[in-house]
């Protein structure tokens, strides 16, 4: 086998599911990897060693980029295609690209299945997170390897300390949905616990549209926290994370790479489900409020309408476990 072409093209956690199975693919089969993804992911992806070479899906500015696009997709012809999206935009791609072979996950839809050539069946049983089941088509791909997935490897450098004494802890408060997110003013209240039983220094991360919430956020903490909301690029923000001695968080992009780059970490959970999308390698850190049966309810909006899996954890609980944790 010569060369493989992986289509997955957002977003932060996503991509970050996928390392592994990227890893375990270009040892199995010692392949050249290359890459598709939106062109926001291109700097991360670069942090990557098992990829090769990268090819950006113009999603945002598809008709300037289509050229430059379909020329490097069609550069090369690829022993197979795999499509860890499944979705109509990445079957696209996948389509397009010369392959001898297409495949994508047993989830697939938006009518994305039409494109694939094979996929592995979607296994019984409880649900299954989302690295093993991109596992599945690894195995489907080159069979035979170890069935565990193994760790990312990702070329970070590491923020210099700056000197001052105490552990580093970054706060994620932030994500995309809004019953994934723990209240800004309990995580307020965490990092000022946090500051007098262990001295710590806050970082406060997130991306640009979160600078002033992070800038309240960072002025009812205190001093000893810093507002670091868009400012940084992603490498850079991935250079601050690996830094921290623990990354407290949401359900988000950022708690995904701090995992795979094994920053230990605390992960508050609402909405969402951490069997199928928790950080895969530090899932007994998971905390959720116990006892409601809504919850996982995978909804952007509270059908109860008070959130009561987010408002109710208290920040004691999320103390205790984060001060165990350092």
């Amino acid at each position: 086998m010569k060369r493989i072409l992986v289509i997955k093209l957002s977003s932060l956690g996503d991509i970050a599911h996928a390392l592994p199975a990227v890893r375990a693919l270009k040892e199995r089969t010692g392949a050249a990897v290359d890459w598709v993804v939106q062109p926001e992911y291109a700097p991360l992806l670069a942090l990557c060693p098992d990829v090769d070479r990268l090819i950006e899906f113009p999603r945002r500015n598809w008709r300037r980029g289509w050229g430059a696009f379909w020329r490097e997709l069609r550069r090369e012809r690829y022993d197979w295609v795999v499509d860890f999206q499944g979705l109509f935009k990445s079957a696209l791609a996948a389509r397009l690209a010369r392959g001898a072979r297409r495949t994508g996950p047993a989830w697939a839809r938006e009518g994305s299945p039409w494109v694939y050539d094979v996929r592995p069946a979607r296994k019984p049983g409880p649900r299954r997170h989302a690295v093993e089941e991109l596992m599945d088509i690894v195995e489907m791909v080159a069979p035979g390897g170890d069935p565990a997935p193994p760790a990312p490897r990702l070329n970070v450098a590491e923020c210099l300390p700056d000197g001052r004494p105490g552990p580093q802890v970054g706060l994620a408060p932030f994500s995309r949905w809004r019953t994934k997110d723990w209240p800004l003013e309990h995580f307020a209240e965490l990092g000022r616990r946090l500051i007098s039983e262990m001295g710590c220094r806050i970082l406060i991360v997130g991306g640009a549209g979160d600078e002033a919430a992070g800038a309240r956020l960072a002025a009812e903490i205190g001093d000893a926290a810093r507002n670091l909301c868009g400012q940084t690029d992603l490498p850079g923000l991935c250079s601050r994370l690996k830094s921290l001695d623990l990354l407290v968080t949401v359900d988000s992009g950022p708690m995904h790479w701090a995992d795979a780059m094994g920053v230990p970490l605390v992960a508050v959970f609402g909405a969402t489900d951490p069997d199928r999308t928790g950080p895969y390698r530090q899932r007994e850190w998971v905390v959720v409020r116990e006892g409601l049966p809504c919850r996982p309810c995978h909804s952007r909006t509270c059908a109860r309408g008070d959130l009561a899996c987010l408002q109710t954890l208290d920040v004691e609980t999320v103390l205790r476990a984060a001060l165990e944790r350092l």
